[in-house]
């Protein structure tokens, strides 16, 4: 888990690379452990590899054909190839780790952010055709896989990964990123050079970050997307998932032509009712599945944890995260970490009682806070810094769990997204699934019995009335293009509105998660994110997601007798939130509004049509929203 960022520079040369280390100190977040860095001349074989102020004084007494011997220094013109490196050190905590890392020949070189959790796995494939290893670490796996066969090594790889390889014999960058872009990795083009990047901050240095107006507009007013390629800021784009780019550095386009590796296929399991028989033979499967995943994830050589709601997901982690270590023979206790909410006001946000159970079922090590009301704004400010992308509400309780965990020195936490969107675990799915259905089955009046749904839907939907607006119509021909789901999810089969929410919605959250666990310098691993998984659940039938009015219905069954009841057939489900209502009193409405006023993009974007006191009362989500909109503006464009 770590910050990449590499520059191919076209022309003044020394403008866009003398500064690559402060460009690199710019997501110091990401990797606090290490950096390095390296310089290539495209004319000639001559490189330089430098340290920086934190690398590793083991890292620069080592002696590897990658070890930096000075800090960073641009030198010459003949350079005009730059890779940058910050580590978070999670396996071979040693020299062996450091990147830039190249092969024994001095031809390959990588700067990789993310895990490939199946490298041990690949690295025996690779020994038998004949490679050699110098680490222990799945970089360097990365690295002679691509050695071994090109591109195609990325279909190998189980995992979250954003890579760069360099060819110094060719003169080539080949670039990845993992299917469902759960690493964060950016381009931007110009007359001048083309850069590839973590996070777009890393430009400041060298460029002035302006604000990409449609995107602005578009995230305002229907909020924020990771699913396409234009971000808030002009000129960054997004790298798309499940892709791969190669670029010729001598022979460069502007138009970059992405290669897909991997895509979601549409279901062709078109079963209608649920059997038993079939329902304890997919739960038996899932759970397999969902275990392997969990294992590959244990894998490091840093303290791992288990982010811990009291919900199914995490609790389902959870159980089987300890379960395999005791199988292993590690008999520490396991960590999990939680936000909570004690005080009196907050109760409605608070998962205690549902943690506890868990933690004294299975005698787990419990980690805990709760969020103080007068450090929200900072807790929000460093997560918005860390996303760069303006999200509803405020970042509270996922930024309280990773702050736990490193508190408690630990690097690495198992968590539990990804589930719902694939096995319909929000109550819209329920709406969805039953839409098109008739209305006297002995299933749907089940579940209207047995649901934690409001009385007035459960009519509503009874009646076959849409309380919701079939299209939400753009602003805009752009906001049309944003590739966001914008049509109402009633009017399509279950399946294809989950297939649908993996492809974007979830992006959304992934990158939340990414963003905040990397501004504590934490490892967020998702197991229900595992590619085995997610295409297992998205040919599984949608009677065995939805059963009885049970959301999640094979996921419950999997774990029934496993986990506590109480935790496996629990309806009502709060997901991170935190209690708004009891933190906004007057002075800090008062702060949020006037930080709203006094932002241009939010102003210019609305031409006064809002009052945002009514706006706070009102539309709770577009003030919020509204409000991270006007941090992000003073951050990044003020």
């Amino acid at each position: 888990m770590c910050g990449i960022i590499t520059i191919v520079s076209f022309k003044n040369h020394k403008h866009n690379l003398s500064r690559l280390d402060e460009m690199a100190r710019m997501i110091k977040h990401r990797g606090p452990d290490d950096e390095g860095y390296a310089l290539f001349d495209v004319k000639s074989d001559n490189y330089k590899i430098f340290s920086g102020n934190d690398t590793p004084r083991s890292v620069i007494d080592s002696h590897l054909m990658f070890t930096p011997t000075v800090e960073y220094q641009y030198s010459s013109e003949h350079f005009s190839v730059g890779l940058a490196h910050r580590r978070l050190s999670i396996i071979d905590l040693t020299a062996s780790g450091h990147q830039p890392m190249c092969d024994e020949s001095g031809r390959y070189w990588i700067v990789f952010n993310g895990e490939i959790y199946n490298y041990e796995e690949i690295k025996k494939e690779l020994k038998k055709i004949g490679y050699s290893f110098f680490s222990t670490c799945d970089t360097e796996v990365i690295l002679k896989s691509y050695m071994a066969w090109g591109k195609e090594c990325q279909n190998k790889f189980n995992g979250m990964w954003a890579i760069v390889i360099w060819d110094n014999q060719e003169k080539t960058l080949w670039i990845s990123r993992d299917r469902f872009g759960i690493k964060p990795l950016y381009y931007t083009l110009s007359d001048d050079y083309i850069a590839f990047f973590s996070e777009a901050k890393c430009l400041r240095p060298i460029s002035c970050l302006q604000p990409f107006w449609p995107e602005i507009n578009a995230c305002l007013f229907d909020g924020a997307s990771e699913s396409h390629k234009y971000t808030l800021f002009k000129n960054v784009y997004r790298f798309p998932s499940a892709s791969s780019l190669l670029v010729s550095v001598n022979n460069c386009s502007l138009f970059p032509s992405f290669s897909s590796f991997w895509e979601l296929d549409e279901t062709q399991n078109s079963e209608e009712r649920l059997n038993k028989n079939k329902c304890r033979a997919y739960s038996e499967e899932y759970l397999s599945i969902l275990e392997d995943a969990v294992r590959l994830r244990l894998h490091a050589d840093v303290k791992v944890g288990c982010a811990l709601s009291g919900g199914l997901d995490s609790s389902s982690i959870t159980y089987l995260a300890n379960r395999i270590r005791k199988d292993q023979s590690v008999y520490d206790r396991l960590a999990t970490i939680s936000s909570v909410y004690n005080n009196k006001d907050e109760k409605y946000c608070d998962e205690s009682e549902f943690i506890d159970i868990i933690v004294n079922e299975y005698n787990l090590e419990s980690f805990r806070s709760n969020p103080r009301k007068d450090k929200y704004f900072e807790m929000n400010d460093k997560g918005t810094w860390c996303l760069e992308n303006c999200f509803d509400g405020l970042r509270i309780s996922g930024q309280e769990t990773f702050s736990i965990a490193q508190r408690n020195g630990i690097g690495v936490t198992l968590d539990g997204q990804g589930a719902d969107e694939q096995l319909s675990g929000y109550l819209k799915y329920w709406y969805n699934y039953f839409y098109n259905r008739p209305r006297f089955s002995c299933d749907y009046i089940k579940s209207l019995f047995s649901n934690n749904i409001r009385l007035r839907d459960k009519l509503l939907y009874f009646l076959k009335i849409n309380t919701v607006v079939k299209d939400s119509k753009s602003i805009d021909d752009y906001r049309v293009s944003r590739n966001v789901l914008f049509t109402n999810s009633y009017y399509v089969k279950n399946n294809e509105g989950l297939r649908s929410s993996i492809n974007y919605n979830l992006k959304r959250l992934l990158r939340a998660i990414d963003s905040n666990s990397m501004s504590f310098s934490v490892e967020s691993r998702q197991p229900f994110m595992d590619y085995r998984l997610v295409e297992f659940t998205n040919n599984l039938p949608d009677a065995y997601k939805i059963y009885s009015g049970w959301t999640k219905y094979i996921a419950r069954i999997a774990f029934n007798n496993k986990l506590p009841k109480k935790i496996c057939w629990r309806k009502d489900k709060i997901g991170w939130a935190y209690p708004y209502s009891a933190f906004l009193n007057k002075e800090r409405l008062d702060f949020m509004i006037n930080t709203i006023e006094n932002s241009n993009i939010v102003n210019e974007t609305f031409a006064n049509r809002y009052d945002y006191r009514e706006m706070s009362k009102n539309n709770k989500r577009l003030f919020q929203r509204s409000y991270n909109m006007a941090v992000i503006d003073k951050m990044f464009f003020g």
